[in-house]
């Protein structure tokens, strides 16, 4: 890294250690111009390609940007070891960043020699001032970036050309003030002549001659330089050149040279530091320095991270072009913190401020000529010139030298922005939009909602902090159900700070039911969803159909397939709508593929997808609504999808061939492990379509119900009972109330095993019965033998009083029947080992067994599966009631080797259980607590309360034989109040203990 020398003074090249220069590419030029003009700064892997290619860049950018960044890696440190981390070109969050050594860089060196040199003539010091500058000049080595390629590299080149212009013209004005006029005139006629607008090069002519003696050839330059200003702008030159004019014309004594030192810190020419205020470059005139900045909103909140972000951009000390493009959410505050960071950086533009509202979001944005001319007459132009073009090359002029801050306001588009924006070191631009902006060399970032902390602190300020603080929960949960949006956070205070008796509480249950929160986030004229139909509006059909039906999907993040569904197109077609979405400030990207709406946006869309009517595909099936159409179509492919995770996770299985028929192309999965992380990865908007699907008359239930149905696998492997029973009473009571027996056997299946998973047997067996009931009047056997088996497991358990071990052997040989009538392998295998358990408790161990080893036989050609692991398991349990712990301790071991091959948490815990159990029965009480622990642990990570039950029993009785008695008996009260709230039977263990405490 420290023997590396970098130039982008001339043609871009990187000198070793040796002197040798290292050969690149003109893509690898280009990439590391971008990243030495960064200085360290790390630059986005987007950025790059929009600097090098520019926009559309190549549909293989990213891959050869990618291909380009490790041949660059291998050219700048040719001896690194394959494998181990870069040390200069290095990865940075989303991108990339150059480590260099201090001045390693020709334009670090540039900058500093110019900075030496202000500071030595601001000590009035000209001699050596101009030392440095011709030292800093000396660094370049011709045009700059000569033959780098790209958008970035083209204004790059254009900035550092100006500042070279910059610092010969200082350089040229010490020449003059040091005494050397004459030999100064060939240089600035060259000058003047290639650069025929740039008033302080002809004015600098305009003395150089006057002091040599030439005045009529310094009258003459400025009569030829209005002409050309007429000639190309249209306008008059401005009155500091003008007023030149007059002193030379008559004469003025104090045009002359004075020898003195002090005459340099006092002639109206004299060299200007790159730090000075323009005004400060002549005597007796003033330029009109304009201050438009807006005031600051003085509760401005938090925004810490932002504000340095934008301080660091507009308060650096190098003179530069700044552009900060910031976008945002409307209502985010992107308003709020460009004035609150324009007036905290104020003194660093003395030369005005200029400020305007661009009138992005309305129908009719402002023309930047018109703003042109705004700004024009800010700086003190009388008659501005007509046209788009000669009005930015005369606002160009105008800042040129200058340090000017240009706020811009709400902008439309890059369109409307590139005009406005400074064209010489110096000033500052900020942007803000709604929209990403696509504007050359721009520190663009995005304005996210407010944190927790910071909505909160807000609210405190509008409401006054003792309400807030006798409602701190209620306070969260307020800020909460605005998203954290600023302006939401600012409505909902302003109307508790005008109604002193409304309580926090009370305002927060208005905004419960989310189909009318918008309405209630409103005061006067100020209303969040009138400033999101601001952008709502300004949307092509198209795209506005799509921000509609995309909402429609809960969950905090939306895939392109599932919003593929919702908006019936491809996912290529999707994505590039999504993109778009994205682009106007109205969604978020969430990872690769995926993206988010904000809370309060996404009920903005759904209402407008309510308002929909169909289109015309849609108009000819029976729906009433284009949010019917969609929410079908996307319960078609999440059936579709998990149909086929279904069949992985459980071979041998007839179920997935009676679900509804769909439509959709599905996802594919190469295994039972992809499919169930697609379930995990996509769980919230699966649940989000089960619940709208049941309150939605205008939706199919059948669809939904089957939907839910092919749950069933993963429930069981991750313990998804807790999430999934809301959604399955919904279904089970909207199934029953449109008369659909079907679905409500389907979803009353679902509903009763969950409740009888998480301790609420009494309530599960209310479903089954139901469900078993439908099911045997209508003859539905798909779902008979699946009702068969919960019912029996319910009998096992005693859900409703003593276990009935006969009767549940009686189902589970009924159900065992059906699956092998159906060819169901796995239904059959499952209830072969459910028949295991009463076969336990009715003391035919032998038979238990030989109905787990005939099962396991069976259950192993299908490879690990949890079929599998239950039957292994059933064997071990079956193993230490006949009194062989040690077989059972290797059986036990086998199905935990099978619960991790499956991935299946909630399994494992089981088999932990067991296991301990095993080990306790072997007298290794310090091994089976272990095992035993872990098992307690997870099951209440997952909220297993019937397992932590069992396990807490286990592990009393364990610690007890173990010798700690004050740990056993925390342990056994655990389990003897978790047993009497849960309604499970107590073991005659728990009966003493309960009896004796």
């Amino acid at each position: 890294m420290d023997e590396l020398r970098y130039g982008l003074l001339g043609p871009v090249k990187v000198v070793d250690s040796a002197g040798e220069a290292v050969p690149l590419t003109p893509q690898q030029r280009a990439i590391l111009a971008m990243l030495l003009a960064r200085r360290g700064r790390a630059v986005t892997a987007g950025d790059l390609v929009d600097g090098v290619w520019g926009r559309p860049a190549p549909k293989r950018a990213v891959s050869i940007l990618q291909s380009q960044i490790f041949e660059l890696r291998r050219r700048l440190e040719p001896g690194r070891r394959p494998r181990t981390p870069a040390t200069v070109l290095t990865s940075a969050p989303g991108g990339y960043r150059l480590v260099t050594a201090e001045d390693a860089c020709d334009i670090d060196r540039f900058d500093r020699y110019v900075t030496e040199a202000d500071r030595a003539a601001r000590d009035g010091d000209p001699e050596d001032a101009r030392r440095l500058l011709r030292t800093a000049l000396s660094l370049w080595r011709g045009i700059p970036l000569a033959g780098v390629p790209g958008p970035h590299a083209d204004s790059l080149r254009g900035a550092l050309t100006e500042r070279r212009l910059g610092a010969v013209e200082t350089r040229i004005r010490l020449d003059l003030e040091l005494g050397e006029h004459a030999e100064s005139v060939p240089e600035l006629a060259l000058l003047v002549a290639e650069h025929p607008l740039r008033e302080g090069l002809r004015a600098l002519l305009m003395l150089a001659l006057y002091r040599g003696g030439r005045q009529a050839e310094a009258l003459a330059a400025y009569a030829d330089g209005r002409s050309v200003l007429a000639a190309e702008l249209g306008v008059e030159p401005s009155t500091e050149l003008s007023d030149l004019y007059e002193r030379v014309l008559r004469a003025d004594p104090s045009l002359a040279i004075d020898p003195s030192p002090a005459t340099w810190a006092g002639d109206p020419l004299r060299a200007e530091a790159p730090h000075g205020s323009a005004a400060d470059r002549t005597a007796g005139y003033r330029q009109p320095t304009p201050a438009q900045l807006p005031a600051p909103p003085s509760d401005f909140t938090g925004r810490t991270a932002a504000v340095e972000h934008l301080l660091a951009a507009l308060d650096a000390d190098s003179p530069q072009i700044v552009v900060s493009a910031m976008s945002g959410l409307g209502g985010v505050g992107k308003t709020a913190l460009a004035l609150h960071a324009g007036h905290r950086v104020r003194h660093r533009y003395p030369d005005g401020q200029l400020h305007v509202d661009l009138g992005g979001t309305s129908a009719d944005p402002v023309e930047p000529e018109e703003v042109l001319g705004r700004f024009l007459r800010a700086l003190g132009i009388g008659a501005v010139p007509d046209g788009l073009d000669k009005r930015a090359a005369l606002y160009r002029s105008m800042l040129a030298g200058r340090r000017v801050l240009v706020l811009l306001d709400n902008a439309a588009d890059g369109r409307q922005v590139t005009p406005l924006l400074p064209g010489t070191p110096g000033c500052a631009a900020l942007v803000t939009s709604r929209v990403r902006l696509s504007l050359p060399s721009a520190r663009a970032f995005e304005l996210d909602v407010f944190s927790d902390d910071e909505a909160l602190a807000l609210l405190s300020r509008i409401v006054g902090p003792a309400r807030i603080a006798a409602e701190p929960e209620a306070a969260a949960e307020l800020v909460a159900a605005c998203g954290r949006l600023p302006l939401a956070v600012r409505i909902v205070g302003a109307r508790l700070a005008q109604r002193p008796v409304w309580t926090v509480a009370g305002l927060v249950d208005r905004l419960t039911e989310e189909q009318h929160r918008l309405g209630q986030i409103k005061i006067g004229d100020l209303a969040v969803d009138a400033t999101f139909r601001l952008s709502y509006d300004q949307l092509p059909p198209d795209l506005a159909r799509a921000f509609r039906l995309a909402a429609l999907a809960d969950g905090p993040v939306l895939s392109v397939p599932m919003a593929a569904s919702l908006l019936d197109r491809d996912e290529r077609q999707t994505e590039a709508l999504l993109e778009q979405l994205v682009d106007v400030g109205l969604l978020e990207p969430s990872g690769e593929r995926h993206y988010r709406y904000h809370d309060l946006l996404r009920l903005f869309a759904r209402a407008r997808a309510e308002e929909a009517v169909p289109d015309a595909k849609e108009a000819r099936e029976p729906y009433t609504s284009e949010a019917d159409a969609a929410l079908d179509r996307l319960v078609d492919f999440c059936l579709a999808t998990v149909r086929g995770a279904y069949r992985h996770s459980r071979p041998g299985c007839t179920t997935p061939d009676s679900l509804t028929p769909t439509r959709a192309t599905p996802v594919r999965f190469e295994d039972a492990a992809a499919g169930k992380e697609w379930v995990r990865d996509e769980l919230d908007t699966l649940l989000g379509v089960l619940r709208r699907a049941a309150r939605r008359p205008g939706t199919q239930i059948a669809p939904a119900a089957d939907l839910l149905l092919a749950l069933d696998p993963f429930g069981e492997n991750d313990f998804l009972w807790p999430y999934l029973n809301g959604p399955a009473a919904a279904l089970a009571d909207a199934a029953a109330l449109r008369g659909e027996p079907a679905a409500e056997i389907r979803a009353r299946y679902m509903l009763g095993g969950g409740l009888w998973q998480v301790g609420r047997g009494a309530e599960g067996r209310a479903q089954v019965d139901r469900a078993l009931a439908l099911c045997r009047a209508t003859g539905d056997e798909v779902m008979l033998g699946q009702l068969l088996n919960v019912s029996a497991l319910l009998d096992v358990t005693g859900t409703t009083g003593t276990p009935r071990y006969e009767s549940a052997l009686a189902l589970l040989r009924e159900a065992v029947a059906v699956h092998v009538r159906r060819g169901n392998l796995w239904g059959e295998l499952e209830a072969r080992n459910n028949t295991a358990h009463p076969l336990r408790q009715l003391g035919h161990l032998s038979q238990a067994l030989d109905c787990l080893t005939s099962a396991l036989s069976r259950a192993t050609p299908l490879g690990w599966t949890v079929v599998r692991v239950y039957v292994q398991t059933g064997h071990a349990r079956t193993l230490v009631e006949l009194g062989r712990p040690a077989e059972a301790v290797a059986s036990y071991t086998e199905a935990l080797d099978g619960c991790r091959a499956i991935g299946s948490e909630h399994m494992e815990l089981l088999v932990e259980r067991g296991l301990g159990e095993a080990l306790h029965k072997l007298g290794r009480y310090g091994q089976a607590a272990a095992h035993l622990e872990r098992s307690l642990a997870g099951a209440r990570r997952l909220g297993n309360d019937p397992l932590q039950a069992a396990v807490l029993l286990a592990l009393g009785t364990t610690l007890g034989a173990a010798g700690h008695a004050e740990r056993a008996d925390a342990s056994l009260r655990a389990a003897h109040s978790l047993h009497i709230r849960l309604g499970i039977p107590l073991p005659e263990p728990l009966a003493a203990y309960g009896t004796a405490t």
